[in-house]
């Protein structure tokens, strides 16, 4: 019961909001555990406490005290959830301009930041906010916050106004982790519905919004230079938000604003395909249970104080349904861990005492009345209102969709989809790992706003340069994906790299004599069967020696085997995706395309060969591309390489030093059923099918027809223990001296590195009878599990050094 209560009231008082990955209470850890109480201790301080709530007071046991005089973490966490509302509902800005029903308020740039957890301990909430009545003017107040932001950014040029549209909470305690960051970056007003509003529609919401935008606008605005305006609308507010811009729509000819973008997270638009159009009414019915009674004998006052101190029937239930429907996974482990942390540092009677404040904080700030009118009167308008197909598809405004896949509120997921084939100019972002209260700690709106086809700031470029614009992901995205795609592979096949000095061409362990020059660099490598080694390579370069060598990819591997308008046909609308900057989830089963961009890797083209090199990048080239890679039975770790020998002569015109890499093992991790010219064979349609695919994949090589390149992956089984893989990098060859349009030179360079290859691949297949652990998988993985580490390998003798 303990735990379900403490739960409770987490899920009540922050509905998630403090549990994002790096949440915490800051300054809350370390407390002492509170001394043991009796039986009848126990009960005196829960009827105290009962007491102390009927009074009106927030009551704590006495050992919910310390003698350090702070409160237990339970009660610290309530009351600064009290706070936070108290902040949303009357501070946290410095401007507040009131409307019918509704304020907005405006949050001054924070300039830094006070640390801690930013949804709790976020800059804005210091400010103190003056108010601007309905009939006031706010012209005076708006110039001088758009030259005081002037001042300060040292620019000429406006922030576009920015607009934030709370969920049903009418505060958005879901999104103050982002508020500091949106008030650098925008003129940021969020809107808060008003408690005593009762009387307010869903038309009143949409005139008030769209009379602010446009009073607001108009000051700094002009027909000739209309001020950008964007609207975030998160919940309920994305639903609320499409109807504002539709209004804004209509009425923006001639006007001195122009609606630059609007952004929906988990909009509302799909509340008429959820069940809480049923729920909602059952819940709400729930306040008719409360005592209504009023109570004159003085005998008798103790024991309705008692009953109406306890939690409502509806903020029991209110409370299972938040708990059921608003947490991620990741939210729900940090609650969990929370509360584990709590139970042993809290007495039941101060979690008993916390409990029941934070109880209130839901009736208090989403009463059942307030519930009833949002839900059944402001969405089914709402609703009628936005979800007509028609509009949508006339709402031309570039829209970002953000949905949480793991969203239980509302069917997110869909319902993005549905808007980003309706609406002309939509993206979708889809984020994994995410429910409904998405815009946590561990997501920054801004960045994602900056990047988006929205382009707030108008500073992106209109066309995306994968060879000078890709940078390297930071380091903390390079590591988790290490961890999750590499790391695993490394711990089943045991990697071992060897260098060669380009003097002597002895071999040493490790890449130390891979050359440091500040000329382009070209690896040069035999593809392996599947290609799966390719992240073991781009990662022991980079952690070893900090080079970042870019892959040159066939097409299929950055597009997938099925693009999106081959599977539909061009049938529906082609949904538009954006993904996070660095966007890596590690419960998510990334498309390995997308992290082939995401660490450089481009498509395998001249000009992009030819770009890279004029940029002075390192590149990592297999010559023999499909052939190599679904190689056929009996020809494992041999080369085809084409006749032409035009990665010599272009590497020539740059002075690139070319570095042979050779590699074997994975051919000996599975065993071959079925090569490519025996599947072609099967009966029953199956291998002309499996020709038909091979001849309308696109090939890698430019003078090359489809059908030439035979993409069919042999048929194999794995092994259960991977055979170990061995990597040399080679002799490397400097092409500075070498003439370009001397085409016989350029051919015997060519044969040259082909020749070190393939030396090179025979040198490690030989040196590998000495190493035990070579093809033992079984004794390999005994050897790790028994000392924590890899096995030795071959003696370095074993490696005969370069030709």
């Amino acid at each position: 019961m303990k735990i379900l209560l403490s739960q409770l009231v987490v899920i009540i008082a922050g509905g998630a909001t403090a549990f994002s990955p790096d949440g915490r209470l800051s300054g809350s850890r370390g407390l002492p555990p509170s001394a043991g109480t009796t039986t009848t201790r126990r009960r005196v301080a829960f009827v105290s406490i009962v007491n102390r709530h009927a009074q009106g007071t927030i009551g704590y046991a006495d050992d919910d005290v310390p003698k350090d005089g702070n409160r237990s973490e339970m009660g610290k966490f309530v009351s600064a959830m009290r706070d936070m509302y108290s902040d949303l509902k009357d501070g946290g800005g410095s401007i507040r301009r009131q409307m019918n029903g509704v304020g907005f308020t405006y949050v001054s740039p924070v300039i830094s930041s006070t640390g801690g957890n930013k949804q709790l301990d976020g800059a804005w909430r210091h400010q103190k906010p003056t108010l601007v009545g309905v009939d006031e003017d706010l012209s005076d107040i708006q110039r001088g916050i758009i030259q005081e932001r002037f001042r300060k950014a040292q620019s000429s040029s406006t922030h576009p106004l920015l607009v934030y549209l709370p969920g049903l909470d009418g505060f958005g305690i879901s999104a103050t982790a982002q508020f500091d960051d949106l008030s650098k970056t925008f003129e940021f007003w969020r809107m808060t519905v008003n408690l005593e509003s009762t009387h307010v529609s869903f038309s009143d919401l949409v005139v008030s919004v769209v009379k602010f935008v446009t009073e607001s606008a108009s000051i700094m605005g002009s027909i000739d230079s209309p001020r950008e305006v964007i609207i975030v609308g998160e919940s309920f507010g994305g639903l609320l938000a499409c109807a504002v811009a539709m209004a804004l729509k209509n009425g923006q000819s001639n006007t001195c604003y122009v609606l630059k973008g609007m952004v929906l997270v988990n909009p509302a638009t799909s509340f008429d395909e959820t069940i809480w159009e049923r729920v909602v009414p059952v819940l709400t019915s729930l306040r008719y249970l409360e005592s209504q009674e009023k109570v004159t004998d003085d005998s008798e006052k103790s024991r309705f104080a008692f009953l109406n101190s306890l939690p409502t029937p509806y903020s029991v239930m209110g409370a299972l349904a938040l708990a059921a429907t608003v947490p991620s996974g990741t939210q729900y482990s940090s609650i969990l861990n929370f509360l584990q942390q709590t139970l042993t540092t809290t007495s039941a009677e101060s979690m008993l005492s916390a409990s029941l404040d934070g109880f209130g904080i839901l009736a208090e700030y989403l009463s059942p009345a307030m519930l009833d009118q949002r839900v059944m009167k402001w969405i089914p308008v709402g609703s009628s209102v936005v979800n007509n197909p028609q509009r949508l598809s006339k709402l031309n405004v570039p829209t970002l969709i953000i949905g949480g896949r793991d969203d239980k509120m509302l069917p997110t997921r869909n319902e993005a989809e549905r808007l980003g084939q309706l609406l002309p100019n939509c993206v979708v972002m889809d984020i994994a790992g995410a429910g409904h209260f998405l815009l946590d700690t561990g997501f920054n709106l801004t960045e994602v706003l900056i990047d988006s086809h929205i382009n707030p700031l108008n500073s992106k470029k209109e066309n995306y340069d994968p060879i000078s614009d890709w940078m390297l992901p930071p380091d903390d995205i390079v590591k988790a994906v290490i961890k999750k795609r590499v790391v695993p592979l490394r711990e089943r096949t045991s990697p071992v790299f060897f260098s060669t000095d380009p003097v002597t061409g002895k071999r040493r362990r490790g890449l130390s004599h891979i050359p440091s020059t500040k000329k382009p660099l070209l690896f040069v490598a035999n593809h392996q069967l599947f290609g799966l080694d390719l992240g073991m390579i781009i990662s022991e370069l980079l952690e070893q020696r900090g080079i970042m060598a870019r892959g040159l990819a066939h097409p299929v591997a950055m597009e997938g085997f099925a693009r999106e308008e081959q599977m539909t046909g061009l049938e529906r609308p082609i949904v538009r995706k954006q993904k996070r900057r660095w966007e890596f989830n590690d419960e998510d089963s990334q498309f390995q395309g997308d992290l082939f961009s995401m660490f450089g890797a481009v498509k395998v083209s001249p000009r992009n060969f030819y770009h890279l090199l004029q940029t002075n990048q390192t590149m990592l080239l297999f010559p023999g591309g499909v052939r190599e890679v679904f190689h056929r039975k009996g020809e494992a770790y041999q080369i085809f390489w084409p006749e032409k020998t035009d990665f010599v002569r272009l590497a020539a015109k740059f002075n690139t030093i070319i570095v042979p890499l050779a590699a074997i093992g994975a051919a000996d991790s599975a065993e071959m059923v079925l090569d490519a010219p025996e599947l072609l064979q099967l009966p029953f349609g199956l291998g002309a099918s499996l020709a038909n695919f091979s001849s309308s994949t696109v090939s890698a090589r430019f003078d090359a027809q489809n059908e030439d390149e035979l993409f069919i992956p042999p048929l194999t089984l794995p092994k259960p223990f991977p055979a170990r893989h061995y990597f040399l990098f080679g002799k490397p060859f400097d092409t500075s001296s070498l003439d370009p349009k001397n085409l016989d030179a350029c051919q015997d360079v060519y044969k040259a590195i082909e020749s070190e290859l393939k030396y090179d691949i025979s040198a490690l297949l030989e040196a590998r009878k000495d190493d035990p652990f070579a093809l033992d998988g079984i004794k390999r993985t005994s050897y790790q599990r028994l000392f924590g580490k890899d096995p030795p390998t071959f003696p370095l003798d074993s490696l005969k050094s370069s030709m």
